[in-house]
Order: structure tokens, then C-alpha cells, then sequence
């Protein structure tokens, strides 16, 4: 609900009946909506990181494009949208707990494409700073998964990548 509807677009109660549970139910666990989201953050953290780790033995352009279509699936398919840009119109309304979680997922995410970025570039160049290349294959991503989702086409994601690794790498 989070990821349709924003932190503002739906109640406990709302949540608590799409789980078949009271209400009740819900503040024995969490105290608050904000304990919820806090809570789920934490685990999108550690799910990318037990991922990024399942991927490890690929090359770093082989990790980056099954991450696109990681995102791609999670995102299109299951018809949800980006964790980091989900509460992006509510930034300003977002408790400070709370964007200090959703800002360490997008850290983690560029953290990780660096790596693999300065990995590339070591291997065959970059025409670009690796700072330069981890943030535009971010924008790419993002902006692929929404034309992905208007064109109904998953595979502009990884076609998009595909080129952009291409390009951006140093002609040997």
C-alpha cells in the first residue's frame, strides 16, 4: 500500500483488513504507520543486500543489467513503484526517521553501482567518472521502468542498459 498509495494514501485499518487482521493486531507489532514504514525500509535494505550478495559471482555489467531486471520485475509486474521515489511528492511530509531509511536505500544502491562501476573502469575504462556513470544508468533505470510500464514493454529496461553500458565504456 505504501508503494501505490503513498504513506498518506491509506490507513491502518485499510491495512490491517487487506491483511485479514485487527487492527489491534497491527499496534501490537507497530506502535505507529511510521513504525511500519520504518520497519519495511529496513527490510528492502537488507533484501537488496542479500541479493547484491546472490549476484556477486557475475561480472559487474552482467549485475547491473540483472538488477534492471530485478527492478523491472519488482516494479512493472507487480504493478508497484520505486521504494526511494514512492514517498518523493510527500518528501517534505516524510518524518526525519523515515527519510534517513529511504535515503540509506538509495546509499546502498549507489554504493553498490560504484563498485561495480570503478570494477568496469579498472577492467576497460569509463568515458565518463564513475560518480557520472552510477548516477545516469539511476536515471536510466528509473526513467526505462516508467516508459517499460507505459509501452508495456519489460524489455526496454534492459535494452536501454545494454546500450547505455556500451556507450559509456572506453573503446579498447
Amino acid at each position: 500500500m505504501l508503494l501505490s498509495k503513498g504513506l498518506n494514501g491509506f490507513g491502518l485499518q485499510e491495512l490491517a483488513t487487506k491483511l485479514n487482521i485487527k487492527k489491534s493486531s497491527l499496534f501490537h507489532h507497530y506502535p505507529s504507520k511510521l513504525a511500519i514504514a520504518l520497519e519495511l525500509y529496513r527490510y528492502y535494505q537488507s533484501s537488496f543486500t542479500e541479493w547484491a550478495t546472490l549476484h556477486e559471482h557475475l561480472t559487474p555489467e552482467k549485475q547491473i543489467l540483472s538488477y534492471g531486471q530485478k527492478l523491472t520485475s519488482w516494479i512493472c509486474e507487480k504493478e508497484r513503484v520505486c521504494p526511494v521515489g514512492a514517498l518523493s511528492l510527500e518528501w517534505t511530509l516524510v518524518d526525519a526517521k523515515l527519510k534517513k531509511e529511504i535515503k540509506g536505500l538509495h546509499d546502498l544502491h549507489r554504493e553498490w553501482l560504484t563498485q561495480l562501476f570503478k570494477k568496469i573502469h579498472k577492467k576497460s575504462g569509463l568515458r565518463l567518472s564513475v560518480n557520472e556513470a552510477v548516477l545516469t544508468t539511476m536515471g536510466l533505470i528509473q526513467g526505462s521502468i516508467q516508459l517499460a510500464r507505459i509501452h508495456g514493454d519489460t524489455e526496454l529496461v534492459n535494452k536501454n542498459l545494454k546500450s547505455h553500458l556500451k556507450c559509456i565504456k572506453e573503446k579498447s
